[in-house]
């Protein structure tokens, strides 16, 4: 695995065009409900920049974009949902680059946007990609009846958690 160096930035509805070409893939959606329409992925991204629903006024939901940074070139996304005290994390990088330490980078580059808070994460568990990745940024996996209420969750998912501070 090469280090490649990262820039994150915050993401905006103009990386969306080069967000699309990246993520909409066969690839990234395997274990996360399969390729949405164009129509849908842009109303989801959408949304999402937008923020969290008056409902959840307390939540903070954050954004970024991964880009190689000597050529500005889109590598991927992170997300967090922060509520209740704890941070949600995802990612998706384009199947371009995976393998290249992109994912590991971006999680712990995004650690430090979330210090303080307990960390934690789901996965399906033929997601083994994800699982590793987990596991290599400092997660360790809990029994799903022993985490909090996770926005991310659906039953039969595996949960991982990282101690804030760890």
């Amino acid at each position: 695995m090469s280090a490649v160096p990262l820039l994150f930035d915050a993401l905006t509805l103009r990386d969306l065009d080069a967000l699309e070409a990246l993520l909409r893939n066969e690839a990234v959606y395997e274990h996360i409900g399969g390729v949405p329409s164009s129509e849908l992925f842009r109303l989801r991204m959408t949304r999402a920049l937008a923020g969290p629903p008056a409902a959840r006024g307390n939540d903070r939901w954050l954004n970024f974009a991964v880009r190689d940074t000597a050529s500005g070139e889109l590598l991927g996304r992170l997300e967090a949902t922060v509520h209740d005290g704890l941070a949600e994390v995802a990612f998706l990088i384009g199947p371009a680059h995976w393998g290249r330490g992109v994912a590991t980078q971006g999680l712990l580059w995004m650690h430090g946007q979330l210090a303080g808070l307990p960390l934690w994460g789901t996965t399906v568990p033929a997601n083994t990609r994800s699982q590793a990745l987990m596991l290599r940024c400092g997660y360790r996996p809990v029994p799903p009846e022993t985490a909090p209420n996770l926005y991310s969750y659906d039953p039969g998912d595996l949960v991982f958690t990282r101690d804030a501070g760890s």
